[in-house]
């Protein structure tokens, strides 16, 4: 690939669109595409992000639906498709800023919001590792939880294929998040490895094979499936995913579908459970930058005992708000969202230098307003799923767009018991 100075880079993108707007209900055909600013990440990463080829038509549409996939893949802090233009032949420039890929980190948490049961650790990640988009996480912690973890994810194995490979180590002491048997701790080997493939643009399908270690320091019914208080067994499964969302860091067009079967337990082990979970989403943008958004989740077990370390939860990975603080727990799980999104600063860039770290020189940042529903229902076997009460919320929070993909978001909803309660969360509803 040809490279150019910067200076004389942007000169020849800002001269050119001057005859682009000339030229705007031209018919363009790309000649070539060129990547601008990726000191580290490899060009393969980004141009396998992208629908504009060599020798297709240019559109509007393509270049954002192209700067959208780029920007998702979490590594820079901003994406500019641009232009230039000769006659009807365009030359693709896809300028990217580079976030800080290296970043060790603290831990310091509460369990069930308690101050006496702190836990705290560090970690260690690496977000971009051989500029290939590959993932690698470790961590430790100690106090009142205990964990040593290491994970890495590569979306690509081999320059020539789509395939997708992840691997995951943990041994840890936790105590059980279920509130149904008192309170005990649990020791944890899980060992996974993951290998998948991409499907054009949005989708991939997914399949799993792990090991799992579980025992109790105090052995006792339904604790664990074997009475001895020590569970062995190994797990597989199969998912399949299909993303068009926009902005997965809050998105406002597109979809999700995600499917999934598991499996735990094969021959003569103890424990033979059989899961399957989805989560759809659809999102309809309109009126410069609002959206409606719709979700469904369920996830469902079913087989022979079901530990609590296999039951699901609100209150922790999802929660309803107008129940935020509030812990329910079963066998199976559904749920229900709607959300108005209005923005109230769309999405936008603070360029400063004040820091001389290009990682922290262009910013991202915004705030929407949102009106939501949420709603969900839990159950077990032995209960009638009929006969089990709906807990839902509406109201409205304020959510803020901050740097490197952190949101906070603030609000407050009545319940369907008429309680009125406030919460706040660092991430985004769905």
């Amino acid at each position: 690939m040809i490279k150019y100075s910067k200076l004389l880079l942007l000169s020849c993108i800002f001269t050119s669109s001057l005859e682009a707007r000339w030229m705007s209900d031209s018919i363009l055909i790309v000649d070539d595409i060129q990547i601008l600013g990726n000191h580290t990440t490899k060009e393969y990463v980004i141009l396998r992000e992208m629908s504009i080829q060599p020798g297709d038509t240019l559109t509007q549409e393509a270049i954002e639906r192209d700067r959208n996939n780029i920007y998702n893949l979490g590594l820079f802090n901003k994406v500019d498709v641009e232009y230039s233009v000769r006659q009807n032949i365009a030359s693709v420039f896809v300028i990217v800023s580079e976030r800080w890929y290296f970043i060790p980190y603290p831990i310091l948490g509460m369990k069930y919001r308690d101050p006496s049961k702190l836990y705290y650790g560090a970690g260690v990640m690496d977000q971009n590792f051989r500029g290939r988009n590959e993932k690698v996480y470790a961590s430790f912690g100690f106090g009142y939880d205990r964990w040593s973890m290491l994970n890495y994810q590569n979306p690509k194995v081999t320059d020539n294929d789509d395939i997708y490979f992840s691997g995951a180590f943990a041994v840890q002491k936790v105590h059980n998040l279920s509130s149904s048997y008192g309170e005990y701790e649990n020791s944890n080997i899980f060992l996974n490895g993951t290998i998948g493939k991409r499907f054009g643009l949005y989708q991939t399908f997914f399949g799993t094979m792990g090991y799992e270690v579980w025992q109790v320091n105090e052995p006792q019914l339904n604790r664990t499936v074997s009475s001895s208080g020590r569970d062995a067994f190994l797990t597989a499964s199969v998912q399949y995913r299909y993303d068009t969302r926009d902005n997965r860091e809050y998105t406002t067009d597109g979809s999700l579908i995600s499917l999934g079967i598991n499996k735990s337990g094969f021959g003569e082990s103890e424990m033979n459970l059989t899961g399957c979970a989805y989560d759809l989403r659809q999102f309809f943008g309109f009126n410069s930058g609002s959206a409606i958004g719709v979700r469904t989740i369920g996830s469902f077990t079913w087989g022979g005992v079901i530990p609590p370390y296999r039951h699901v939860f609100f209150g922790y990975d999802e929660r309803i708000r107008g129940y935020f603080y509030k812990t329910m727990e079963a066998e199976n799980r559904i749920g229900m969202n709607a959300e108005l999104r209005l923005p109230i600063l769309t999405p936008r860039y603070l360029e400063i230098d004040a820091f001389g770290i290009p990682q922290f020189q262009k910013l991202r940042y915004g705030l929407y307003f949102a009106i939501f529903a949420d709603a969900g229902k839990l159950w077990s076997r032995h209960q009638v799923l009929s006969e089990q009460p709906w807990y839902s919320g509406v109201g409205a929070a304020f959510q803020f767009l901050l740097p490197y993909g952190f949101n906070i978001q603030t609000g407050a909803a009545v319940n369907n018991l008429g309680t009125m309660q406030g919460f706040i969360d660092f991430d985004t509803s769905f």
